[in-house]
């Protein structure tokens, strides 16, 4: 029997939805967290949301290393929820940093 991811529908938790698409999402390295993907998604209200991707296979099977036979059907597999928080900051530049000015604003 072989199964196949044909279709991936990603829910971020918020109402919006991306899918069905072929586009395979997958982690980043640390390093490049903040870089947009195709898969990505930016929340316009903070809050705690749960986020899943379900992945929908379809499958063939063969007897006695026939022919591939399709499996009527497909099968929709929802992952584990991921649940995360979005906040919102606000990012100020000051002419010195709290090491200079450990009193100075931000500090």
């Amino acid at each position: 029997m072989t199964v196949y991811p044909v279709s991936y529908t990603y829910d971020y938790g918020d109402g919006t939805t991306l899918g069905p698409t072929s586009l395979e999402g997958s982690s980043l390295p640390k390093d490049q967290w903040g870089t947009e993907t195709r898969t990505s998604h930016s929340y316009t209200t903070t809050g705690d949301y749960t986020a899943t991707v379900t992945t929908r296979y379809h499958g063939t099977f063969s007897i006695n290393g026939g022919p591939a036979i399709p499996i009527p059907g497909e099968a929709n597999v929802p992952s584990p929820d991921i649940r995360l928080s979005v906040w919102r900051s606000k990012v100020n530049w000051y002419a010195q940093d709290c090491n200079q000015n450990p009193t100075g604003p931000g500090c």
